[in-house]
């Protein structure tokens, strides 16, 4: 069957009239929720993921980082992902990034599937994207990203389905399904940019009457809702205005990244990188012919906003100056997956069904050059910016493997210090590593004489009972340990002042350096 870019007078292919349609989207998404399930870490986790397994099993849907960064729909899910009748906690919470990563694998199969009608095209396009680095790493843990990029893919598909039927309904679809992505994540802001020119156009070409835009404004409020009620809420609480937006648009200290507006040296040649892991493959050549098919797609909206939402999603990623800069990606290598599925649509006219199949080998290939790459980049020294070794992980095996099956080295490392400390001491760990310590001390099987920084209470009054004199005696002792003795991971008091062994997991404070002064009227903050 001709592909539809070429095809100027195919009828598109409506969602809800089409049942060999919907079968073969159960079949991906199906096929999708097994491959994620598999790979999906079985329990607790370090740092940001650890932290969301932990905010679930408190029911905090605020967090304590600034509004921008508290991402409500997410926790709102998690906490429902709770009653299922089944495993633990942190399974349950890794499960919903399964869940969403597998219906965006769907949603972007079925757009492919509806505009191009091509399975093969399709097929490849979903697997592009299923096997994709980042993508498939955040579909194995506790994360909220395959929320906003099922939710991403939803909205691609209301496009479609206002360009080829005209009604409005779509639209409103469309919106209230932004203002859930705006309550999960303010990515979806950037995309909400695109269709805040998108309405106006309509408007001018009579495609839209005005009297459909308060039921549009309606609908992107009550999906954005959850977040818009946090905001609020905040204001109600006392909190001036100015504080609290700059909370909404930027969290507590991230202004200066988020406005940044000129990439730097590094920033472009991590951004290389970064989609080189994501697509090792020739079959990323794809994405020539995807965008000259996409160029020449019938359907203006589509092609407008696929053009438009690829370009300001990768210019934001490109210029984002932040450690986890990779995360910001995950919407463009959606995006990038349904132009490679063009692309494969595109080739594949006219050509024996052999080439379908060599197309979906290399789609594939990026599984298999994962295998190796941890291996490989530690015998080619290359460096992964992390600064220190964590107990039970290793860097390029955690990092480079995008699957997770069966790692419990959290668990294990928490589990061990739980039965290895003294009594009555004191640990220091630091936001990676105390996650699974604060997991199992919201679960109550951590024991109540090892106190543990940063405490699971994170209020001042809290931390005020880790400073250099509140220690004094512990200190003294040498009941204090630490998990890393490098500068950001622990109190730089201790690392000016005091000595260190390895104890363990972990390092005991053994005196302080000779030649300080007292230290009795210190008070720093650790």
């Amino acid at each position: 069957m001709p592909h539809q870019s070429t095809n100027e007078d195919a009828q598109p292919t409506v969602v809800a009239k089409s049942s060999h349609t919907w079968r073969a989207y159960w079949v991906v998404l199906i096929a999708a929720l097994a491959f994620f399930t598999i790979s999906m870490a079985p329990g607790v986790l370090w740092q940001d993921s650890g932290l969301a397994q932990v905010r679930v099993l408190k029911q905090d849907i605020t967090g304590d980082i600034g509004l921008a960064l508290s991402h409500p729909l997410y926790y709102a899910l998690a906490i429902a992902f709770q009653i299922l009748p089944f495993a633990e906690s942190a399974f349950k919470t890794n499960l919903v990034s399964v869940l969403f990563g597998a219906v965006t694998v769907a949603n972007v199969f079925l757009l492919l599937l509806l505009v191009t009608r091509q399975r093969g095209g399709a097929v490849i396009g979903a697997i592009s994207l299923a096997v994709a680095h980042t993508f498939w790493q955040h579909c194995a843990l506790a994360e909220v990203y395959t929320i906003s990029t099922a939710l991403l893919s939803a909205e691609l598909l209301c496009i479609y389905q206002h360009a080829a039927t005209g009604k409005p309904r779509w639209l409103v679809l469309l919106f209230l399904l932004n203002g859930l992505g705006v309550s999960n994540h303010m990515l979806a802001v950037l995309s909400l940019a695109c269709y805040a020119v998108l309405i106006p156009w309509f408007l001018w070409h009579g495609k839209l009457r005005v009297g459909m835009l308060p039921l549009l404004a309606l609908a992107w409020i009550a999906g954005a809702g959850l977040y818009l009620a946090l905001i609020i809420a905040q204001l109600v609480g006392g909190e001036a205005l100015g504080s609290t937006v700059y909370s909404a648009l930027f969290g507590t200290a991230f202004a200066d990244r988020v406005l940044n507006v000129v990439p730097g040296r590094r920033q472009l040649i991590n951004s290389i990188l970064y989609l080189g892991l994501n697509f090792p493959t020739p079959a990323v050549l794809l994405v020539i012919p995807g965008l000259a098919a996409l160029y020449r797609l019938r359907l203006a909206t589509l092609r407008a906003m696929l053009f438009a939402l690829l370009a300001l999603h990768l210019v934001w990623a490109v210029r984002y100056d932040v450690l986890d800069q990779y995360t910001f990606f995950i919407p463009s290598l959606v995006l990038l997956a349904v132009v490679i599925g063009f692309g494969a649509a595109r080739f594949l006219e006219n050509r024996k069904p052999p080439w379908r199949v060599v197309l979906i080998v290399a789609a594939v290939l990026p599984a298999v050059v994962y295998v190796p790459l941890p291996r490989l980049a530690r015998a080619a020294g290359f460096h992964l910016g992390v600064s220190r070794t964590v107990p039970y992980r290793d860097e390029y095996d955690y990092f480079l493997h995008p699957w997770k099956t069966g790692y419990r080295g959290p668990e294990r490392f928490a589990r061990e210090l739980r039965e290895t400390l003294p009594e009555d001491t004191i640990l220091i760990a630091d936001g990676t590593t105390v996650r699974p310590i604060h997991y199992l001390q919201q679960l109550r099987r951590w024991r109540d004489d090892v106190k543990v920084f940063p405490p699971l209470d994170d209020s001042a009054e809290a931390k005020e009972r880790f400073t250099e004199p509140r220690l004094a005696e512990e200190l003294a002792a040498g009941r204090v340990y630490i998990v890393t003795p490098l500068r950001g991971y622990c109190p730089p008091w201790l690392l000016e002042r005091y000595e260190f062994v390895r104890d363990g997991l972990v390092y005991r404070v053994v005196g302080r350096k000779t030649n300080l002064p007292n230290p009795s009227n210190v008070n720093d903050m650790p």
